[in-house]
């Protein structure tokens, strides 16, 4: 519901923003506006506001945050659900570490790992008797790989929720860890993809549908563009991130 509303502020808005603009520059630049204007800005109008609407519902509805955002955010990993691990937890007063296993609770709507006893993970004892300080993943080949936490300075502390792979690209979130995330190609391309196709968008919309000469259908389109990427996307993004209730049924679901 809110990408359909999302799709009718653009559409609306791009109309008005191309016709009046339109008015302004053409009669500027030229000798006068392109004919038949209004139907020109609409149809200008949609074409944006439905490929910046369809980037939006891609990228909020990917499963790790701007996998495919603008390029001053985007973040191509790929993830995948893990459903048991080992947490390595420092005793911060036997100075050793101990390892314990943890599983995926079935039935729960948001991750929930338990061990052996039916303890919940924790990053850390609210006592202050131990923080884990590395996760052991095991992969499709049963064996385990270490994500060790990523420190604050030179100290663990129950802020260390960042577990980078040891000797690898790999990382993930402790707090529970849900997913494993790792460098993606394709994301990567899809992603660079998107954001060199809104500025073609823009583009065209400026030169064969309102009639722009190429030279200052370029220019537009790349300072809209710039515009888009740098303020409109984030603002899209954020207003149709999915809650997190929506997120944790469609996790269950699968």
């Amino acid at each position: 519901m809110v990408l359909v509303v999302t799709l009718a502020v653009l559409a609306l808005a791009l109309t008005g923003v191309f016709w009046g603009l339109s008015l302004f520059l053409q009669g500027y630049l030229y000798s006068g506006p392109a004919t038949r204007l209004p139907l020109r800005a609409l149809t200008a109008g949609l074409a944006v506001s439905c490929f910046l609407t369809l980037w939006t519902f891609v990228n909020t509805r990917a499963e790790s945050e701007n996998k495919y955002g603008t390029f001053f955010e985007f973040n191509p990993t790929g993830a995948k659900e893990i459903k048991e691990f080992d947490a390595v937890r420092f005793g911060v007063a036997s100075k050793e570490e101990k390892t314990v296993s943890f599983k995926l609770q079935p039935g729960t709507k948001a991750h929930k790992f338990v061990d052996t006893e039916g303890q919940e993970f924790k990053l850390a004892d609210a006592g202050g008797g131990y923080i884990t300080v590395a996760l052991m993943v095991p992969g499709p080949d049963g064996k385990k790989s270490r994500f060790d936490a990523v420190m604050e300075g030179k100290v663990y502390s129950t802020e260390n929720k960042l577990f980078q792979e040891k000797g690898g690209s790999r990382y993930l979130e402790g707090d529970p860890p849900k997913q494993v995330f790792a460098p993606n190609t394709g994301a990567l391309i899809l992603a660079m993809g998107l954001n060199i196709l809104m500025f073609v968008v823009w583009f065209l919309a400026c030169w064969p549908i309102l009639q722009y000469l190429p030279g200052h259908a370029l220019g537009i389109a790349l300072v809209f563009g710039l515009l888009t990427m740098v303020i409109l996307m984030p603002l899209l993004f954020k207003l149709n991130k999915p809650k997190p209730a929506a997120v944790a049924m469609s996790q269950v679901a699968n």
